[in-house]
Parts: structure tokens; sequence; C-alpha cells
């Protein structure tokens, strides 16, 4: 009998190495504080600021172009000036000024959005690309971003939602 104990205890050492060597690494990281470190990424944000703040100018002379007119309408009814017909016509032309500079700050603000996701897309890509060579390199199956939760890689998997629905009757 105490032949056989060498033997069940080898076969249970080697049973819990092979398992703890099959056993799914996890890994996490902050990918905001990560991008905040990163040279690109100060200088993606310096330039979107300036493309920014050119929007903004325009938006600022827009906006005072519109107020001046206003004033004047405002002044040149009050003194008489202008009959009603040309109060209302002024009135019009406001308006018109009024949706297009409306308009122009919902373009600017889409135009900002479209840049910023131009001047990030290649930082985002390299960083990808970064942690996918780390976790293959360090066995990894899933990293995790600590800063939202969500996951930024995974090994292949197998998609059991058919199986799951399948549980649920559907």
């Amino acid at each position: 009998m105490f032949k056989k104990a060498p033997f069940l205890l080898f076969a249970l050492l080697l049973s819990a190495t092979l398992s703890a060597q099959t056993a799914p690494k996890y890994g996490h990281m902050n990918l905001g504080n990560l991008l905040e470190l990163l040279p690109d990424t100060k200088k993606a944000n310096d330039e979107l600021k300036v493309f920014a703040d050119k929007l903004g100018a325009k938006d600022d002379s827009l906006g005072r172009a519109l107020q001046a007119a206003a004033e004047l309408l405002q002044k040149e009814y009050d003194a008489g000036v202008l009959t009603p017909l040309q109060a209302q016509t002024r009135q019009a032309e406001l308006q018109k000024q009024q949706e297009a500079l409306q308009k122009f700050e919902q373009e600017a603000n889409q135009m900002v959005t479209a840049k910023r996701e131009e001047l990030l897309k290649p930082i985002l890509t390299k960083v990808d690309e970064a942690i996918k060579a780390v976790a293959k390199e360090g066995g990894y199956s899933m990293i995790f971003d600590t800063s939202t939760g969500a996951m930024l890689f995974a090994t292949e998997t197998e998609d059991v939602t058919a199986l799951v629905t399948k549980k649920l009757g559907l």
C-alpha cells in the first residue's frame, strides 16, 4: 500500500500543476491614465484645442454680428425710422441669421468630434496593438480597462448565445 503513495502524490502534484497552467490569466490597466502619459495624446489635444478655438472665434464673431444687427434694428424701430413692414423684413433677416448661427454651432460640434476621432485613431490603434502584444506575450486571456470596465482584449472564444437562448426556452 505504501508503494502506491509516492505515485499518488506524484499524480496529484502533476494534476495541480497542469490545472494551474491552464487556468485563464486576466490583466487590467487604466487606459485613461495611459493615454494621458503619451506625448502623442498631448500633441493631439493641443491640435484639437487650436482647431476648436478657431471655430469658437468664428462662432463668437457670428454671434456678435447678430447681436449688433438686433440692437440696430431695435434702435431704428424705437426711433421710428422703420416702417412696420421694414421692421418685419429686418426681423425675418435676423431670424435667418440666428438659424445660420445655430446651424454653424451644430456643424462646428460635429467637426470637433470628427477631428478628435481623426487625431485619436492612430494613437488608439498603437495602444491596441501594444495591448494585444502584451496579452500574447504574457499569456493573458483578457485585459480589462479599470477606468471604464470595458474589455480591451479577449482571446478568441465560442459564442454561447444560442446555448443560453435555448436554455431560456427562446
